[in-house]
């Protein structure tokens, strides 16, 4: 009998073998945790495990992800990163190493400097307990995704939170994001409040390092990385998008006479960023929050303040502790929890510079092409205008109710503009504000109806049309935020607290001392209406404000609602807005710089922090060459001679408010603390700032800033990518840079018909 097996039998036990050794190993990984790990728009059905990784790991670390430019090292104990630039060797560390651990600190921080992500954590209603991966015990999975990787990490114990991080290098950039459909808090009233993801990356310690770090504070600020030799208690800790009204009581107000404030209020953070730069070693990066950032603060912490070392993050909260009221007279309350976690997925872009531009002109430049590049910023036209607004009406009392204080009629209005132009001004952007009938302060304002007082719709109308065809743009202001519980009902549709709470916003004014905000649903119909009838009336420009750098968390009929439901809201609104009018945007927050033509009251300095060691003008940078921004007014600065300077340095376009009364007639209205308007008093300083500030722009043309340089003794060097070079000089004699002198408290402008 014949034994020898059929020929082709050899092959199918071949690849039958092959078939089970393949599901067995399969079933391996499975058995290790390998479940399918779901992460936005990516699906990750069958990860590689990180034991099988191929590179040694190095003092803890494995190389995991590469690109171009940079290597991606992970630490899972720790989850911790470490990046270093391939050509230059320069690393970036995300926890503090045991070489680098000074030992001066107690376990609490110690424990915080050498995990790679740091929870606050709420049990009942204290918020006031950490969780690391070094001080509470936790299991952490890793996996191999698209040039990067993918982390489930869950905490044991008394806590019980789980949560995924995604790691990934996308060229020159780091991301990092936590799907918001990964975290979960596991056990009753236990909660997760804040999450920091890398708190300690590119940190330094003392002076080691020569650098320094960005601070999102008016237009930009630096913290150097010197020894601050323990002088500060406090760092910068900024929520972006200001203060969150809807949580948090307003703080007592100082005042003069009652009415007066005294003390001037810090900026709000409109921009997302923060960055760090180690200037030795030629490496640095921005730090820009992507998503998550209507509930994050930005925090930058010099060395000194608790630890030795100088770190810069973003930290998220989810969910935090407020004071619910008992009763109506407040007499008593209780700590309360939010119901609801913040949902939204968390991620922050590192946009990784080196070499020349390891910088924060290489921050500037980085952040304006992510913003062009993702559609977050527009173009738009950078012409040189003088920005010039009018106050037509306002209130004061009188008998039983108020009357009119009539400031500047269109006639008038016109007028100005005319005498401006024959003294030689150029094209001016005029902003209306008090056009409205009931003047400044009725609002909200819902159609086209102006004040008689003023001239009435066709007085208004004939002044815009009449600017329109003399090059001149004038838009009607409109505070789509606030309401006048004096002159509108305020039993509906206006917004409460999460704790039920009315909310108040108490302005001490002269007339009308107390306004409410609006829902921003009712904000959202109000504006589109208004845009409507102006657009159909041939008034198509609208100056927004309120809902522009105002976000808030509510309550409505039982439901709460948070900022990012807000953030939606007001960002449809001026989109709709934006299809019957021009918008321009009165310090318009970052997710709705796309809407807006122009960008008013642009800070030109700090909020004045000790810690701050440098003013910069870092928006300025950003948007120079993109989108026209106008200063704050002239008319109140206390060093004009300084910003003028400060102007020609960032690019800024100056601002007046002006009347053609004298100011005193506003002494009993709610704007008696606008006390220098007159049209006389600055008819001179127009007309000179017009001319020496459109000569600059007339030079620098559309080009953008690329660099900024801080050189010795006040002198500060611009340069724009067409060759032109400003040189502004703040000191008190002259001042040289090379072959170029500039003269005390003045600039120079070098034009490319004068370079070389």
């Amino acid at each position: 009998m014949d034994t020898k097996r059929p020929r082709w039998l050899v092959p199918v036990i071949i690849s039958a073998a092959v078939i089970i050794i393949a599901a067995l190993l399969v079933m391996i990984f499975i058995g290790n945790g390998a479940e399918t790990v779901l992460s936005g728009t990516h699906i990750y059905s069958e990860p590689v495990p990180l034991c099988g990784a191929k590179v040694e790991a190095q003092d803890g670390y494995v190389q995991v992800a590469e690109s171009d430019t940079y290597i991606l090292y992970y630490n899972e104990p720790r989850f911790s990163i470490r990046l270093e630039n391939k050509k230059t060797g320069a690393v970036l560390d995300s926890t503090v190493s045991d070489e680098k651990d000074d030992g001066k600190n107690n376990a609490s921080w110690t424990s915080y400097m050498k995990s790679g992500i740091v929870i606050n954590a709420i049990i009942g209603t204290l918020n006031t307990y950490q969780v690391d991966m070094n001080s509470v015990p936790n299991e952490i999975t890793t996996w191999y995704i698209d040039n990067g990787i993918y982390a489930q990490i869950s905490f044991k114990g008394e806590y019980q939170f789980e949560l995924g991080v995604e790691i990934r290098l996308e060229g020159n950039d780091l991301i990092v994001r936590i799907p918001e459909e990964s975290v979960k808090e596991n056990k009753e009233g236990t909660y997760i409040s804040t999450v920091s993801v890398f708190p300690f990356l590119g940190y330094t310690y003392l002076d080691e390092q020569n650098g320094y770090m960005l601070v999102p504070d008016g237009n930009g600020a630096l913290i150097y990385l010197d020894n601050k030799e323990g002088r500060y208690a406090t760092g910068f800790s900024g929520l972006i998008y200001g203060v969150d009204d809807g949580m948090t009581n307003r703080t007592t107000v100082s005042t003069l006479w009652e009415y007066l404030e005294t003390v001037t209020p810090s900026n709000k953070v409109i921009a997302p960023v923060f960055g760090m730069a180690h200037l030795d070693d030629g490496i640095a990066y921005l730090g820009i929050v992507e998503s998550g950032d209507e509930r994050c603060s930005i925090e930058v912490v010099p060395n000194g303040v608790m630890v030795d070392y100088n770190r810069c993050f973003a930290k998220f909260l989810l969910r935090d502790v407020y004071v619910q009221p008992l009763n109506k007279s407040n007499s008593g309350t209780v700590p309360t929890v939010e119901k609801d976690r913040q949902h939204s997925d968390l991620t922050v872009r590192y946009c990784l510079l080196s070499e020349d531009e390891a910088d924060y002109s290489g921050m500037a430049n980085a952040y304006r092409s992510y913003l062009l590049e993702s559609g977050r910023l527009e173009k738009s036209d950078v012409s040189y205008n003088t920005r010039i607004d009018f106050l037509g009406t306002d209130r004061e009392e009188f008998l039983m109710g108020t009357t009119a204080v009539t400031m500047t009629t269109a006639e008038q209005a016109e007028d100005i503009l005319a005498e401006l132009r024959e003294l030689g001004a150029g094209s001016m952007l005029s902003v209306y504000k008090g056009w409205q009938k009931g003047g400044l302060y009725n609002v909200p304002v819902k159609s086209m109806s102006a004040d008689s007082n003023i001239g009435g719709n066709a007085g208004l109308k004939s002044f815009v049309s009449k600017q329109a065809e003399l090059g001149n743009t004038v838009y009607l202001y409109n505070d789509a935020l606030s309401v006048n519980a004096d002159t509108h009902s305020t039993t509906y549709n206006v917004m409460k607290m999460v704790n039920k709470r009315t909310f108040e916003n108490e302005t001490h004014g002269q007339v009308y001392d107390t306004f409410y905000y609006l829902m921003p649903g009712r904000s959202g119909i109000n504006l589109t209406s208004l845009a409507k009838d102006l657009s159909s009336d041939g008034i198509g420009n609208i100056a927004l404000s309120g809902i522009t750098d105002t976000l808030f968390s509510y309550s409505s009929k039982g439901s709460y609602y948070s900022r990012t439901d807000t953030m939606d809201i007001y960002e449809d609104a001026v989109s709709a807005a934006g299809e019957s009018c021009s918008i321009i945007a009165e310090t318009p927050n970052a997710f709705l710089w796309k809407y807006s033509d122009a960008m008013l009251d642009m800070p030109l300095s700090s909020s004045d922090y000790l810690y701050l060691d440098r003013e910069i003008p870092f928006l300025s940078m950003v948007f120079k060459g993109v989108i026209p921004t106008y200063s704050e007014y002239v008319n109140f600065e206390a060093n004009k001679k300084e910003n003028f300077l400060q102007m020609v340095e960032s690019g800024v376009y100056p601002s007046f408010y002006i009347t053609a009364e004298d100011s005193s007639k506003l002494i009993y209205t709610n704007s008696s603390d606008l006390y220098s308007l007159e049209y006389a008093s600055y008819r001179d300083t127009i007309v000179e700032y017009d001319k020496a500030l459109r000569d600059v722009a007339q030079k620098v043309g559309t080009a953008q800033i690329i660099r900024h340089e801080i050189l010795e003794n006040g002198l500060v060097k611009v340069t724009y990518d067409n060759g032109v070079t400003v040189y502004v000089n703040y000191s008190g004699s002259a001042q040289s840079d090379g072959d170029m002198t500039v003269e005390a408290l003045s600039y120079t402008v070098k034009a490319v018909s004068d370079l070389g």
